[in-house]
């Protein structure tokens, strides 16, 4: 066994001798708490660790809590109160805190604990005192490997971020590597989990070598590879040294790209350390805020409407740490902390700002997935679309364990990196989406001329029934020939017949149809719970389930927004890769509407998609 895998492994009985030592009795601690969850009807008392680094974490918590407690009902009819705990540098220095947090029968949950050497260890008390604890930041594999049932991740894990790392390094054209990391244990497994992560994916690792953080000359270290041939480096460590080895990377003449640790963008420390040569890192980020989605605009005004800034991530964090809980609250109708941790273990998933939220039953965050940006100019910039391909090879996996044997499954991984004819992109969008909801019958209102079969996608439906074995429910309308209240008749009537016989409604473009007619029509599909479907990336109705079409965030006419990578591509042209991105798919999806219909939400939380369809009303309880 690797030491760091020990090291982690051991933090909790570590833990465990630590906090017995004055022999406190967990079980009149958790009865306590239990007792005076079942009378109390006054404050919902959570508290927030305030991290060394003075965030913006806090910040986000309260923000949440702000709009929380400004509902007419607020939660539960009683207010949150939010505690706050200052941070400390290490697990002994803040065990009397966590201490006192445990004897308090009023708390119901602990947000925070950025460090994982506090987070694990911290959580054995909270476990024992049956203190629900959401973990903000912490990435460590052993936070969630004890089988606690009050623990609580709020970051992918270690492992997500290794496979999609790897993921990253494959689709840039990287086919060999090097791999350096600090000898501290979360460095050590996070680069451990990378090799083995970027083997899976073909890549050839050239040179693996360890090194002291504390140290100032890298040199020796970069002399043993620095005459080999590979397309990057992969670098785990924190921030200063991180900043300190690359810069003598550069000084020794290798100009590859670097790949390291998200933690490289949350300070300036990197960029201070290691000066111009930081440009051409890569680093995965886990908020990162699109013009396209409705909910990330309204946290950025409200955030900054409150504190006069924009949000970051540590925010971002904080705000959907709140929100989550009080779903979870709200749902089980209670703060008993076993119901709570039970509801949160089994609730559907919840969209916040920064990603789809779900737990499994070990409290592992499923769904929520790192994007990536690269330093370009001094700027950390978003690398649109790059962290798809590992999104739609995950959902494959999902597909094989759930058909088995099944030979029919489409390798979307591949063909979306395919050029291909945009009628034949639209075949593969209909059917990821077909695999998505696994319907059998889907229905479509078209004109039978050869522009309105056309215009209404007609033809393409009918080649994807034909390769999945499906039914075409279709309802003709002469949108050209009817006057507008005959037509707005024979549309009612074709809806009602789909509605009663097919499983999904495709959408076409109803060009010249009243825009709120064809509102209600769709809301008719939600009384009947029809997902309806539309590839037109237009398409912002609420009463829509899906929107797939190619991706916004990539110029599909010009390489203007493909600058980021020009200097990151190994093996590869950049028109080449270019092909290779343009096609990936964009999915937006009203996750509110399939949950409320009673379809699965596994297939959605692989997919965790880039966008989020609401209804007005919807987006203000979301969001407040």
């Amino acid at each position: 066994m690797r030491r760091h895998q020990w090291l982690l492994s051991h933090w909790p009985l570590t833990a465990a001798m630590l906090l017995t030592a004055c022999n406190p009795d967990f079980a009149a601690m958790a009865e306590r708490r239990q007792a005076y969850a079942e009378k109390n009807s006054g404050d919902i008392n959570i508290v927030v660790i305030q991290d060394i680094q003075k965030s913006n974490y806090l910040n986000g918590v309260l923000l949440a809590a702000e709009e929380i407690n400004q509902q007419p009902a607020r939660l539960l009819n009683r207010p949150i109160r939010v505690n706050v705990e200052q941070g400390r540098e290490t697990f002994n220095d803040i065990k009397s805190t966590i201490r006192r947090i445990a004897i308090n029968p009023q708390i119901t949950a602990v947000l925070g604990h950025r460090e994982s050497s506090i987070a694990v260890p911290a959580s054995v008390l909270y476990e024992r005192s049956k203190i629900v604890f959401m973990s903000s930041f912490t990435t460590s594999k052993a936070l969630t490997k004890h089988n606690f049932q009050y623990t609580f991740r709020m970051m992918p894990s270690t492992g997500i971020k290794a496979e999609q790392m790897a993921s990253v390094a494959k689709t840039l054209g990287y086919q060999k590597m090097i791999i350096l990391y600090a000898r501290d244990d979360l460095s050590s497994e996070l680069a451990f989990l990378f090799e083995d992560a970027a083997i899976k994916q073909g890549i050839e690792l050239v040179k693996r070598a360890s090194f002291f953080a504390k140290e100032t000359n890298y040199r020796s270290v970069i002399s043993q590879f620095n005459s080999e041939v590979f397309d990057a480096v992969f670098v785990a460590a924190p921030s200063g040294p991180t900043g300190l080895m690359v810069k003598q990377i550069r000084e020794m003449g290798i100009q590859n790209p670097v790949i390291g640790d998200d933690s490289l963008g949350h300070t300036n420390e990197y960029q201070q350390v290691a000066g111009a040569a930081a440009e051409k890192t890569i680093i995965p980020s886990i908020y990162a805020p699109s013009e396209h989605n409705a909910m990330h605009q309204q946290f950025i005004m409200r955030y900054h409407d409150r504190y006069g800034d924009k949000p970051d991530y540590s925010a971002a964090q904080g705000y959907d740490s709140l929100h989550l809980l009080a779903a979870a609250i709200e749902r089980a109708e209670s703060t008993l902390p076993s119901l709570l941790a039970s509801t949160l273990h089994n609730m559907p998933a919840k969209v916040g700002v920064t990603g789809i939220h779900a737990f499994d039953q070990d409290g592992e965050m499923r769904g929520k997935i790192y994007t990536f940006k690269s330093l370009l100019g001094g700027r950390w910039q978003n690398m649109p679309a790059i962290h798809m391909p590992y999104l739609l090879g995950r959902f494959e996996k999902k597909l094989q364990s759930r058909e088995g044997t099944r030979q029919n499954i489409t390798q979307f991984s591949q063909v979306f990196a395919e050029p291909m004819h945009e009628d034949d992109h639209k075949i593969f969008l209909l059917d990821l989406v077909q695999e998505i909801l696994q319907f059998k019958r889907i229905g479509i209102v078209f004109e039978n001329t050869v522009e309105g079969r056309k215009a209404a996608d007609y033809l393409l439906i009918k080649t994807l029934a034909e390769r999945k074995n499906l039914t075409v429910i279709d309802c003709e309308v002469y949108f050209s020939l009817l006057a507008e209240e005959d037509l707005e008749r024979a549309m009612i009537d074709c809806y009602g017949k789909l509605s009663m016989n097919a499983d999904v409604v495709y959408i076409p473009s109803y060009r010249g149809v009243d825009a709120q007619f064809l509102h209600q029509l769709y809301e008719s599909l939600m009384f009947f719970k029809i997902p309806a479907i539309s590839l037109d990336e237009r398409s912002t109705d609420p009463s829509f389930s899906f929107v797939l079409s190619k991706r916004r965030d990539v110029d599909q006419q010009s390489f203007s927004d493909l600058a980021v990578y020009r200097n990151l591509l190994s093996n590869l042209k950049v028109h080449e890769f270019a092909k290779r991105i343009k096609g990936l798919p964009e999915i937006s999806v009203n996750l509110i509407n399939l949950q409320n219909f009673g379809l699965s939400e596994d297939t959605i939380i692989e997919l965790s998609p880039d966008n989020y369809l609401y209804a007005n009303e919807t987006l203000e309880l979301e969001g407040s």
